[in-house]
C-alpha cells in the first residue's frame, strides 16, 4: 500500500483548538466569518488597555489562519501570549500556546519546528488536572506520533500503537469534560491510525463516530474532513467511484480554518481518481484547482517565515532567563555579608542533624548486615536458576533474540524476513535480499514466537507486513513484486 501522505497533511490540519472559556471571550466573530475585512478594521485601530491589545493581536492571529498566511498568524498570536502572560492571565496565555503549536503544525513540509509551545501548555493543563486541556494535548502527542511513524523509511509498528495509545489517552479526557469537537477530532485520528494499517472498514467506524460528534457541533471542519478521509478509504481500495461520492461531498463545504489547505486535499485526490478512470475532462478541471492553490499558498515561504519567528522568541525567551540571572548575581554582591551568615548558620546546623544521624544510621547497619547477606545469596542463586532457564528456552525457541539460527550458523534478522512458507515438515525463509533459508518447523511453531507485524494470511504462508505494497483480492503484493496468497476469510 502506498504511504498515506495526504491523510498526515488531513490530521495536522485538524488542529484548531476548542479552548477553554476564558480565550473564548476574547474571540470575535468577525474574525472567522470575514477574515480579511477584520483585519483591514483590526490594524486602524490603538487599543487603549493591554488586555484590549492582547485580544486584537490574538483575533489577528485568528484571522490570518483562516486566510492561510501562517507565518503572519503566528507572529501576532505570539505578540498575545506576551500581553496575557505579562498581565498575569496564566490560563489564557497557555491556551494561544496551544493555538500557536496548532498553527505551526499545520505547516506541511515543515520539520523544524519544536514541541516547546505544546510541552507548554500540556505542563500547564498537569498541574491544573484540566481534563479538556489534558484530552486536547494528549490528541496533539498523538498526532506528532502519527508523523513520525510515517517519516520512516520501514514504518515502525510499535511508533503507530503508541499514538493509538495517546489517542485513547485523550478520549478518557474528554470523557470528563464532554467536549463534542474534541471527540470528533480524537475519533477522526483513531480512523487514522487504523487506515495505516489497512483494516478500512475499522477505521470507517471510528469516522462514523467522529461524525456523530461532529454534527452535535455542526462542525464544518471535521464534517468536511469526515467525508474526505471516507473518500480517502475508498479510493485505496480502488473504489474510485466511490471515492468521488464522498469527495463531492466535502467540496461544496465553506470553511474558515486552513479552507484553501483542505481543498488543495481535496481536489488532488479528485484529480488522482478521475485520472483512475481515465476521466480526463474532470482530470484537468481539478488539477487546474489544484495547482492554483499550490502556487497561491506556497508552503515553503511560509515554513521560512515561521521558523524564524519561532526561533526569535525562543531566544528573547533564553534573554529573559539570563537577564533574570544577572539581576540575581547583583542583589547577591548586594546582600553579601548577610548570605555568608545565614550560610554559615546553616551548615552548622546540617552538621549537627549529620552527626545525629550518622549514630542512629550505624546501629541499623550494624542490626540489617546479616540480613543483607543472606539476601544477597538468595538473590544469586535466583540469577543463576533464571540464566540456566532463559538459556533452556533458547534451545527450544526457533527465532532467538530477533533472528533466527540456521544449522550452518547464520543469522537470518526479523527486519530482513519478508515473508515464510511452510512445505512438509520444514520453514521455507524469504528474506529482502533475495536469498532463501529454510529451518526445520511447523508453522504454528514459528507464528508464537514472531513479532506483531507478522501475519498468518494463508495455511502455508505468514508475510511481514512491513514489506507489503499493495492489497488485492486473494493477494497481496510484496515491494519486490512478489505475489502471496491470501486466504478468502483472512483480514488484515
Amino acid at each position: 500500500m502506498q504511504k498515506l501522505l495526504l491523510l498526515v497533511a488531513v490530521c495536522c490540519l485538524l488542529t484548531t483548538s476548542l479552548t477553554a472559556q476564558e480565550l473564548k471571550k476574547y474571540a470575535e466573530p468577525l474574525a472567522s466569518q470575514s477574515p480579511k475585512k477584520y483585519i483591514n478594521e483590526a490594524l486602524q485601530k490603538n487599543p487603549a488597555t493591554t488586555i484590549e491589545a492582547a485580544g486584537l493581536f490574538y483575533n489577528l492571529g485568528l484571522s490570518y489562519s483562516y486566510l492561510n498566511q501562517e507565518e503572519k498568524a503566528v507572529e501576532y498570536l505570539i505578540k498575545s501570549k506576551k500581553l496575557f502572560e505579562k498581565k498575569g492571565m496564566t490560563s489564557v496565555a497557555k491556551d494561544v500556546s496551544l493555538e500557536i503549536h496548532c498553527v505551526i503544525a499545520s505547516q506541511e513540509h515543515y520539520n523544524k519546528y519544536s514541541d516547546n509551545f505544546l510541552s507548554e501548555f500540556y505542563n500547564y493543563a498537569k498541574q491544573n488536572e484540566s481534563a479538556h486541556r489534558l484530552a486536547l494535548a494528549y490528541n496533539e502527542f498523538g498526532k506528532m506520533d502519527l508523523d513520525e511513524w510515517q517519516k520512516d523509511s520501514i514504518s515502525n509498528p510499535v511508533k503507530l500503537n503508541h499514538s493509538e495509545k495517546m489517542f485513547k489517552t485523550a478520549l478518557q479526557f474528554n470523557k470528563k469534560d464532554s467536549k463534542p469537537g474534541t471527540a470528533a477530532k480524537i475519533y477522526h485520528n483513531l480512523f487514522a491510525v487504523y487506515l495505516f494499517r489497512g483494516k478500512m472498514e475499522k477505521a470507517r467506524k471510528y469516522q462514523d463516530t467522529a461524525f456523530v460528534f461532529a454534527k452535535k457541533e455542526n462542525n464544518a471542519e471535521e464534517i468536511f474532513t469526515g467525508n474526505y478521509s471516507v473518500g480517502l478509504t475508498y479510493f485505496y481500495e480502488e473504489n474510485y467511484v466511490a471515492a468521488i461520492s464522498w469527495f463531492k461531498q466535502a467540496e461544496p463545504i465553506k470553511l474558515a480554518y486552513y479552507g484553501q489547505k483542505y481543498q488543495r486535499l481535496l481536489y488532488k485526490k479528485m484529480m488522482e481518481s478521475y485520472d483512475a478512470l481515465n476521466d480526463q475532462p474532470n482530470r484537468r478541471k481539478y488539477q487546474k484547482l489544484y495547482l492554483d492553490l499550490e502556487a497561491k499558498i506556497n508552503d515553503e515561504q511560509q515554513n521560512i517565515a515561521i521558523h524564524e519567528t519561532e526561533q526569535k522568541y525562543h531566544l528573547e525567551e533564553k534573554n529573559k532567563e539570563i537577564s533574570t540571572l544577572q539581576n540575581f548575581r547583583e542583589k547577591f554582591n548586594k546582600n553579601r555579608l548577610v548570605y555568608a551568615v545565614l550560610l554559615f548558620l546553616v551548615f552548622l546546623m546540617a552538621l549537627y542533624s549529620f552527626v545525629r544521624w550518622k549514630k542512629v544510621d550505624y546501629y541499623k547497619k550494624k542490626l540489617q548486615t546479616e540480613k543483607l547477606q543472606v539476601q544477597e545469596e538468595k538473590q544469586v542463586i535466583e540469577e543463576v536458576h533464571l540464566k540456566t532457564v532463559e538459556e533452556l528456552e533458547k534451545v527450544k525457541k526457533i527465532v532467538t533474540e530477533g533472528h533466527i539460527i540456521l544449522k550452518d550458523n547464520t543469522k537470518v534478522y526479523m527486519a530482513d524476513l519478508m515473508y515464510v512458507k511452510a512445505e512438509d515438515h520444514y520453514l521455507n525463509l524469504y528474506s529482502k535480499d533475495g536469498k532463501k533459508h529454510f529451518v526445520r518447523g511447523k508453522i504454528s511453531d514459528i507464528l508464537n514466537e514472531l513479532p506483531p507485524n507478522f501475519l498468518k494470511c494463508h495455511r502455508s504462508y505468514i508475510v511481514n507486513t512491513n514489506y507489503i505494497n499493495t492489497y488485492g483480492k486473494g493477494a497481496v503484493i510484496l515491494k519486490n513484486r512478489e505475489k502471496i496468497p491470501v486466504s478468502r476469510n483472512f483480514k488484515f
